[in-house]
C-alpha cells in the first residue's frame, strides 16, 4: 500500500475517532461534581487558571497536558470547555499514533480500522474522557503513544521530544523511556544515540520532581515508592484481584480480549522484541500497586495492546476466521464497554470503579450492591476470553495423506 493511501486512511480514521468521542459525549453526559470539574479535575483546573502548584503535588507532576490546554482556556474561558476541546485534538493525534504503531506490525487497513473503531468506543480511551473531561489522561495517553510509535519507527527526534512530554504528562511515561533503552540494547544502538534520545526526558523528569518536592511540604509530597508498596496489601482481597484481572483483559474491550486470547502470538512478539514484555511488566506493576482506579492505570498498556493486536490479527489467514474475529471483537467491546450507556454517579461507581463500592468508599447516599452484577460480568469475561482463544488459535495442519488410501 502506498504511503499516500496509508496517510489518507489514517486521516479518515482520526476523523472517525473524533466523531466517536463527540458522539459519546452526547449519550454519556458530563460529571456533575464541581460544575463538571470532578474531583481530580479541580486540581488541573486550578493549575490552568492559577499556577502549577495550585493543585496537589501529584497533579503538579503532570503539567504537560495542562500547558497544552492553556491556549484553549484563553480562548474559551472555561476549564471544562478547554479540556473538552483539547480532548478532541488529543483523540485525533492518539489515533494517528495508534495507526502508525499498528502499521509497523501489520499493514492491513481493515484490521487497522477495526482497531480504531473498537478503541474509541472504550471507557479507558474515550468514554471516560467524554464523561470526565477535566483530566490529563487523554493527552497523556496521546503523547505516550506518539513516543512509542516514534521509537518503534526509528524517528529519533520525534521520540526524544515525545518522551519529554510523556514523563511530564503522567508518571507512566517512564516506562516508555525504559522501553527505548532496552530496545536500543537489543538492537546494539550506539550509546551516544541512545543518550541523545533518552537524556532530555530523564533530565526533565528529575528536574520536575525536584521542583515539586520543593514546592510542597512533606505532608503533601507526591506519591512515593514506599506508599506504592504499601498499596500491595490490597491483593489480600480476592475482590481486588478479581477486578484487576477483569479490567486487565477488558480495558480495551474486544481488542484486549483478543490480544489476551491470542497469547501465543503475543509471546512470540515478546521473544523477538523483549522490550515489550518489560513495558507491560512496568505498567502492570504500577497498576497492581495503585489503588481502586485499576483501569485508569492499565489504560497505559495501550501501545502494547496495539502491537499485540497487530501481530495476532495478522496471523488470521482465513477470511472466514478474520470475519468471525471482527464480529466477536466488536460484540465484546459493546457488551463490556456499553458505549450507549448514560452515566450518572451510581453507574460511575457501579460500572467503572466498583472496588469503592466493595470498601464503602463511594460517595453515594444509597450505594448499589456489586452483586450479582459483577459475578455475571466475571463469567462473561471468561466466556469471551475462551471464545477469543478459539478464534485466534491457528488452524490445524492437515494430516499427510496415507498412500495406501490412494486409488488409481
Amino acid at each position: 500500500m502506498s504511503v499516500s493511501r496509508n496517510a489518507r486512511i489514517d486521516a479518515a480514521l482520526a476523523l472517525t475517532a473524533v466523531a466517536l468521542l463527540a458522539g459519546l459525549r452526547l449519550v454519556t453526559g458530563t460529571i456533575p461534581i464541581n460544575d463538571g470539574r470532578g474531583w481530580d479535575g479541580m486540581d488541573y483546573a486550578a493549575m490552568l487558571t492559577s499556577s502549577f502548584d495550585a493543585g496537589s503535588a501529584n497533579s503538579a507532576l503532570r503539567p504537560f497536558v495542562v500547558v497544552l490546554t492553556m491556549p484553549a482556556h484563553w480562548l474559551l474561558g472555561s476549564p471544562v470547555a478547554a479540556f473538552g476541546l483539547m480532548n478532541l485534538l488529543f483523540a485525533a493525534v492518539l489515533c494517528l499514533a495508534v495507526c502508525r504503531l499498528f502499521t509497523r506490525y501489520n499493514p492491513d487497513a481493515g484490521a487497522r480500522a477495526l482497531l480504531v473503531v473498537n478503541l474509541f468506543l472504550c471507557i479507558a480511551t474515550a468514554k471516560y474522557a467524554a464523561f470526565y473531561p477535566v483530566l490529563v489522561d487523554m493527552g497523556a495517553l496521546m503523547v505516550l503513544t506518539v513516543a512509542m510509535a516514534a521509537i518503534v519507527s526509528g524517528h529519533r527526534v520525534v521520540a526524544a521530544a515525545a518522551l519529554v512530554g510523556a514523563v511530564t504528562a503522567r508518571e507512566f511515561g517512564l516506562a516508555a523511556v525504559v522501553f527505548l533503552l532496552l530496545r536500543d540494547v537489543r538492537q546494539r544502538t550506539p550509546l551516544r544515540v541512545t543518550l541523545a534520545t533518552a537524556a532530555p526526558a530523564i533530565a526533565a523528569l528529575v528536574a520536575l520532581r525536584l521542583v515539586v518536592n520543593r514546592a510542597f511540604d512533606d505532608g503533601a509530597a507526591p506519591m512515593t515508592l514506599a506508599r506504592l508498596v504499601t498499596n500491595l496489601q490490597l491483593w489480600h482481597e480476592p475482590v481486588f484481584a478479581g477486578l484487576f484481572a477483569y479490567f486487565a483483559v477488558t480495558v480495551f474491550g474486544g481488542v484486549s480480549l483478543f490480544a489476551a486470547g491470542a497469547a501465543p502470538a503475543i509471546l512470540r512478539l515478546w521473544r523477538r522484541e523483549w522490550e515489550w514484555a518489560a513495558y507491560v511488566a512496568l505498567i502492570g506493576a504500577a497498576a497492581a500497586a495503585g489503588d481502586a482506579d485499576l483501569w485508569r492505570y492499565l489504560a497505559y498498556l495501550l501501545p502494547a495492546a496495539v502491537a499485540g493486536f497487530a501481530v495476532a490479527s495478522r496471523e488470521l489467514a482465513s477470511p472466514v476466521r478474520r470475519g468471525l474475529a471482527a464480529a466477536l471483537i466488536l460484540a465484546a467491546t459493546l457488551v463490556t464497554q456499553r458505549p450507549w450507556e448514560r452515566i450518572d454517579l451510581v453507574a460511575y461507581f457501579r460500572d467503572w470503579f466498583p472496588y469503592y463500592l466493595h470498601t464503602g468508599g463511594a460517595p453515594l447516599e444509597d450505594p448499589p450492591s456489586m452483586w450479582p452484577l459483577w459475578g455475571w460480568r466475571f463469567l462473561l469475561a471468561a466466556g469471551l476470553l475462551w471464545a477469543m482463544a478459539a478464534v485466534a488459535a491457528p488452524s490445524p495442519s492437515p494430516a499427510p495423506e496415507d498412500p495406501r488410501l490412494r486409488t488409481s
